[in-house]
């Protein structure tokens, strides 16, 4: 054979097994069997090997080294040793380079002509230059001898020692192998070794696909699998390899010791492009490497020869973990850049270039700092904050001193803020100075005042309004509408601080036939909020509400326009219609930004909690306040707080409700709407626990508030209600009746279990003494009540206030089949007939100290 031939590893050990009868028979001959790193040549020289001792032929074996190629004749001496040779001996031979040869060829001469004779040598690429020479002049001679001169190479060996290779090119008894990977047959004979026979057409593809037919890489998998715990036999069901453990991680790393520059080079640039590589990015990457084609082809190549890739991606991510792990950090920084470069000369997505380019830390390019933004714009638009944040630290970083960096700051800070509110604090000094010295557009200035309003800086918010107003003919009809907004919302959240621009009237929009549901949700939800604080919660206002959040809801809805819209309906005492539309934002809000997220549920929780559905209500105020820590919601913490505290009093948890009154909270919260929902909770939580003058301290809170911003919303009312129970408690029956009047006396709250709870409250007043059946005093009644267990009690408390056994059911998150069991053992131990007699009996242990 005098050309090279492309074998799988059960065809060149049939060829191999050929050339050995033929050497046998007198017919000498020589083979080299060239591959990459871990195709299995020790293998197939081992069987080689195997096949001549059971022939019972003589076995002389070497193996070169890198680290002793500086050795002269370091092989030969190997061989000379295996002939039985003395290290005297072989020194002596060594000691004429002129010689040596014909002295090695003498020797193996002597040996054939006894028995059949195999030389092989290993790594023939790492071989010193006299032992090269020595087993040329032995090639050369091999036709009349009974040997066969086996060799094995990496695939380089051509390039490194064309002499060698030219040999065995134009000797008729030389044959030239390339070893192929493992074909599908030999892959399922080493996977039924350790599986059993029943391995099936699948696992075998999956298998040769993972290991790249490599047999390192295969038998590496295979140990990965036994080491898991697999089982030793496998039944018809396709067995999929591991994702690769220590055993493949070794293999790897073995191949990677034994790269070339080249080889280097193009498997680091493969890692780092990862799934983004193509033929062209690959080839631009390597090109600006400092690599031609023609070596980046045979790179990619000899990757591929060697399983660990299919020319472009890695098979197994392990593996490119390894290479990416060998690979020092200032080398991969260059690689990140070019990589960069490469995507972005191919027309590659922007967050693809970006996703280098934050691993690259590129010094002030600017068309870094363009693609980062562009491309953490895309992210946020998507609602994916935290990429945009990555990218936009990346352009911080790369971006000169001055404006430039003021706007990469204003768009960091807008990308943290969807993320954590809190985060952005850090950034408002800094953007305050900026927003003075006029480096910021109107749009960061705006979501300036937003995040100042977020954090209570209410005086800040007023000096940026005041320097906004100022150019106000400058801005853009959307930068005004903005403005205007930004107005509405400090009125709304701060009646005192923003309490003068609740009466500025929205500028009309320049088309007369523009109105809610425009274009511009923004400038939608400015004048819904604004027609509600100027005129109060109209029909009409509620009706635009239900627009807005119709045309909003189905197509990932702004959040400010949606909670002007849901606020609009509570103050319209449409409470249940609120909630139902919170469902649908809070069902559709996980593939929204995390504070949009926490907001969306801290509002629908707030709303379960006024309609009495408290196990809803705890539910989404925990993962409200999961979502964002206490430090990250500002002067907002009042609402999601609140709600918890609300919930959990509601359902007899006063320990927890407490533990959520120990979250710290900015003290300005008290002058803004949150810090009323806040007092209220609290208040109820005091008079839950018994605390009633502490409780009336905070309704009567709420009620100074109230006047004093001039607030009359009917969920705030709530605190009469409250109030009446305390003060009947602290025996002030007609102040409490008074108080219950005037809330039963107001048109509907939305709240039915509000007003259900004011009603039976009012008739327990009005009924006591009255009522008690006879020969049982109040004591008797409260001595029984004290026999109900926690869960009776809650279930006698709801239906003593008017609740279906299916609405308390729903409320404690029980069936209402245990709901009747409760009700059943109830009416036995206090000895009434059903629940119209629980009123009575409750009211009279109740109010006289049960």
């Amino acid at each position: 054979m005098c050309v090279m031939e492309l074998a799988e590893r059960c065809r060149a050990q049939q060829l191999l097994d050929s050339l050995f009868r033929e050497a046998r028979d007198g017919r000498g001959q020589a083979a080299l069997v060239l591959g990459p790193p871990g195709v299995g040549k020790t293998g197939v020289v081992d069987h080689v090997k195997g096949q001549a001792e059971r022939a019972g032929a003589t076995v002389l074996s070497a193996t070169a080294s890198a680290a002793e190629r500086s050795f002269p004749l370091g092989v030969v001496a190997q061989l000379l040793s295996s002939l039985g040779y003395s290290m005297d001996e072989i020194a002596a031979v060594c000691e004429s380079p002129t010689k040596v040869a014909a002295a090695v060829h003498d020797a193996i001469c002597v040996v054939s002509e006894r028995t059949p004779l195999v030389v092989t040598v290993d790594d023939v690429h790492d071989i010193d230059s006299e032992s090269l020479r020595c087993l040329l002049y032995v090639v050369h001679r091999v036709a009349p001898l009974r040997a066969l001169i086996l060799l094995t190479g990496s695939s380089d060996l051509p390039q490194q020692s064309p002499v060698l290779t030219a040999e065995y090119m134009r000797n008729p008894s030389c044959s030239l192998l390339r070893l192929a990977s493992l074909c599908a047959s030999c892959v399922r004979r080493v996977l039924a070794e350790h599986m059993g026979c029943g391995v099936c057409d699948r696992t075998v593809s999956l298998w040769r696909r993972a290991s790249g037919g490599s047999p390192l890489l295969l038998h590496a998998l295979l140990k990965d699998w036994s080491g898991s715990g697999a089982p030793g036999e496998v039944g018809q069901g396709a067995v999929p390899p591991p994702l690769g453990g220590d055993a493949v991680r070794f293999a790897v790393q073995y191949v990677h010791a034994l790269m070339t520059e080249d080889g280097l080079r193009t498997a680091r640039a493969l890692a780092v492009l990862g799934e983004s590589a193509t033929a062209d990015r690959v080839e631009r990457l390597l090109h600006h490497l400092g690599m031609s084609a023609s070596a980046a082809a045979r790179s990619r190549s000899a990757l591929q020869a060697a399983g660990l890739t299919d020319g472009l991606r890695y098979h197994l991510e392990a593996a490119r973990d390894v290479v990416l792990d060998r690979t020092p950090s200032d080398e991969r920084t260059r690689l990140h850049r070019n990589a960069a470069l490469a995507l972005r000369e191919s027309n590659a997505e922007l967050s693809e270039v970006a996703g280098h380019l934050v691993h690259a830390r590129p010094a002030q390019e600017l068309w870094a700092v363009i693609a980062l933004r562009e491309a953490a714009a895309q992210a946020l638009h998507e609602h994916d904050a935290e990429r945009a944040i990555a990218f936009l630290r990346a352009a911080y970083d790369a971006s000169a001193d001055g404006s430039a960096r003021a706007v990469v700051r204003a768009e960091l800070a807008q990308a943290e803020w969807e993320v954590d509110p809190g985060a952005v604090r850090w950034h408002l000094a800094d953007l305050l100075d900026e927003h003075r010295a006029g480096l910021l557009s109107r749009e960061h200035s705006l979501l300036l005042g937003m995040y100042l309003l977020w954090s209570g800086r209410t005086q800040e918010v007023s000096v940026l309004l005041t320097d906004l107003d100022a150019v106000r003919e400058e801005l853009s009809q959307d930068a005004r509408a903005r403005l205007d907004a930004l107005r509405v919302w400090f009125a709304y959240f701060f009646p005192t601080y923003g309490a003068r621009y609740r009466q500025g009237p929205l500028e009309a929009p320049q088309d007369p036939g523009q109105c809610i549901v425009s274009v511009d949700p923004q400038w939608d939800g400015a004048l819904v909020l604004a027609s509600l604080l100027a005129e109060g919660p109209t029909d009409d206002a509620c009706g635009a509400a239900e627009q807005l959040l119709q045309a909003q809801v189905p197509h990932h809805p702004l959040l400010a326009p949606t909670m002007a819209a849901l606020i609009s309906l509570i103050r319209g005492a449409r409470l249940e219609r609120a909630a139902g539309w919170c469902d649908r934002l809070v069902m559709g809000c996980s593939e929204r930004t995390t504070t949009c997220q926490a907001i969306l549920l801290a509002a629908s929780a707030t709303l379960e909690s006024w309609l009495g559905n408290f196990t809803t209500a705890l539910t989404r105020a925990e993962q409200a306040l999961t979502l964002l820590p206490a430090s990250a919601w500002g002067v907002a913490i009042g609402l999601p707080l609140s709600a918890k505290v609300l919930a959990c009093v509601g359902l007899g948890d006063l320990e927890a409700a407490a533990e959520c009154l120990r979250t710290p909270v900015p003290q300005l919260m008290f002058q803004s709407l949150p810090g009323l929902h806040y007092l209220q909770a609290r208040g109820r939580l005091h008079l839950a626990a018994g605390r009633h003058r502490a409780a009336l301290g905070d309704f009567y809170a709420c009620r100074d508030l109230m006047a004093a911003w001039k607030l009359e919303v009917s969920v705030f009312t709530a605190w009469r209600v409250y109030a009446a129970e305390a003060l009947a408690e602290l025996g002030d029956r007609d102040e409490a009746a008074r108080f219950l009047e005037e809330e039963l006396a107001q048109p509907d709250t939305g709240s039915p279990w509000l007003r259900k709870r004011a009603q039976v409250l009012y008739d327990r007043l009005c009924s006591v003494g009255t009522d008690a059946r006879p020969g049982r005093s109040p004591s008797e009644v409260t001595e029984e009540l004290h026999t109900l267990s926690r869960a009776e009690h809650k279930v006698a408390q709801l239906a003593q206030e008017g609740l279906t056994n299916r609405e308390i059911a729903e409320q404690l998150g029980v069936t209402p089949s245990t709901v009747e069991q409760h009700l059943t053992r109830i009416y036995r131990k206090l000895g009434v007939r059903g629940r119209a007699e629980l009123p009575v009996a409750m009211t009279s242990a109740e109010l006289l100290g049960g």
